[in-house]
């Protein structure tokens, strides 16, 4: 299988919100028909009663709804059963996540891209799934490490597109410059910050670029 990167429902809505979604792609060698989402993406964070409830403008809206036309739907097959079965038993690990780890715990070349922290503490917090977390050892990106490695090349523009919706991330509005815009520096080390605090919770889990 070639590398698949696999993102849930929170870090879709997010980089649809800053208009970063091609770009978080890219980052990682890949090309939307790369991407595997949630079958319940659409359904879930485009309702059709309140088209505007999760994007909350129609630019954010239009982004996402093209993305996810393209992006395909996960094959739930592609997760050993007994991996899924384990990860769906884990408390505070949902339904879409415990699906999303554990076809990324089966086939090594993926990528997981979530905004799910509390589901990554709790996969390497419980005993029943240490061989998992283990499994998925520096495949899993959170949204502080994409965007570590987003800013080295477009600082300025992936400033621009996170300060410009100060509501949709606490952790990167504040990283990037909440009244006025943060240096490069600056926002590395607040990122830095973050990431190192979640390692330290995650052990080896969260990617790492090589080099």
């Amino acid at each position: 299988m070639d590398r698949l990167l696999l993102i849930d429902n929170d870090a879709l809505l997010k980089l649809a919100r800053y208009g970063l979604l091609n770009e978080a792609v890219a980052l990682f060698g890949c090309t939307i028909t790369d991407v595997r989402v949630l079958a319940t993406a659409k359904y879930v964070l485009l309702p059709s009663k309140n088209p505007l409830l999760f994007c909350e403008d129609e630019e954010s809206y239009s982004r996402l709804e093209s993305f996810l036309k393209v992006a395909k739907p996960l094959d739930t097959s592609l997760a050993d059963p007994e991996f899924l079965d384990a990860m769906s038993a884990v408390q505070n690990i949902d339904t879409g996540e415990a699906l999303l780890l554990a076809v990324g715990a089966t086939a090594s070349s993926t990528l997981v891209i979530t905004g799910d922290k509390r589901s990554l503490a709790a996969l390497c917090s419980h005993g029943s799934v240490a061989h998992l977390a283990n499994a998925l050892a520096g495949r899993v990106v959170p949204m502080e490490v994409l965007f570590s490695y987003l800013v080295k090349d477009q600082f300025t523009y992936i400033q621009k597109c996170v300060r410009s919706k100060s509501d949709v991330d606490k952790a990167l509005n504040i990283a990037f410059g909440v009244s006025v815009p943060a240096t490069y520096k600056s926002v590395q080390e607040a990122l830095a910050s973050y990431i190192n605090h979640l390692r330290a919770v995650t052990g080896n889990l969260l990617y790492r670029a090589s080099s």
